[in-house]
């Protein structure tokens, strides 16, 4: 994929509809005129709201500020965390992808690429990476950093919860480390799941102290210090058309990752199903009618 197929693939993160190539290629105009600017770092500017929401523009001018010094203060992080190994870890999230050569794979909150190292020596040969962050200065360093032989890499500037791409896009999405900030969370896994193909795998993960955990006294001084360990597994913002969820705490059982298989539609209960072995009527639907009365 080409950098200009790449930009032919984008829609509008908010609405999905077409968007529109500027003769000379530095802009994509959506239907109803906002204006997406394509630049020439090749880092197309997808963010979505204009004006982001007050917590995702907090988050945004701490990640700029930090860039130069972020990698080093994760690592310390990890390191706190009892020990962890940090590179083994990072490998088991990536992993849980379930990536072969030629995929096509998208991060989102790629940061300064660590992740994205792993992902694309996955992918590698002849797959397509698509990185986003809402930092520019975090994303710069990856793009800086990370090598694009035999595959093709593309990034923008994104809002994990307005996506640009169009339904079951990707083989597999993988984010870490910051949706429990996002000011629109359940949105965020809506369009996480949406644009991954049914079969396709979904990685999630971020902060929570593991409830066994947070009375121990190293973790209740932790819980102290920094209050986004204290978040909940947001489990409750999962979208329905899903299978084979999984949970797993790591980092010191400070972290979670989650990951689970995208589904063509969410599943039911068969309410009408007749008990067998009943001589007469009965199934969930008769049980509930009752249970209401």
């Amino acid at each position: 994929m080409t950098h200009q197929d790449f930009l032919k693939a984008l829609v509008c993160p908010l609405t999905g509809g077409p968007l529109k190539i500027s003769e000379d290629g530095k802009t994509l105009t959506s239907e109803d005129g906002t204006l997406y600017e394509v630049g020439d770092t090749g880092i197309v500017n997808m963010l979505y709201p204009k004006e982001l929401l007050p917590a995702d523009a907090r988050e945004q001018y701490l990640y700029d500020q930090a860039f130069l010094r972020y990698d080093k203060g994760v690592s310390w992080v990890f390191e706190t965390l009892n020990h962890s190994d940090e590179a083994a870890t990072r490998k088991f999230f990536i992993d849980l992808m379930e990536l072969k050569p030629g995929m096509k794979a998208l991060e989102v909150g790629a940061g300064t690429g660590k992740d994205s190292a792993l992902i694309l020596d996955k992918i590698r040969p002849g797959g397509t990476a698509v990185l986003s962050d809402l930092s520019p200065n975090m994303l710069k360093l990856a793009q800086e950093k990370l090598s694009t032989e035999d595959l093709n890499v593309h990034y923008f500037l994104g809002n994990g919860s307005y996506l640009p791409f169009p339904d079951d896009t990707f083989d597999a999405v993988f984010h870490f480390g910051g949706i429990n900030t996002f000011s629109e969370r359940k949105r965020a896994f809506d369009e996480l799941t949406r644009v991954v193909r049914p079969g396709g795998k979904v990685v999630v993960g971020d902060e929570s102290v593991a409830p066994w955990l947070r009375k121990h006294p190293s973790y209740a001084t932790l819980l102290k210090a920094n209050p986004l360990f204290r978040a909940e597994v947001p489990l409750e913002d999962v979208p329905a058309n899903i299978e084979n969820f999984k949970l797993h705490y790591v980092f010191g059982n400070a972290f979670y990752v989650m990951d689970y298989r995208v589904t063509a539609k969410a599943p039911e209960v068969d309410i009408d199903l007749p008990i067998p072995g009943k001589d007469f009527v009965d199934n969930w639907r008769l049980r509930a009618e009752k249970a209401e009365d």
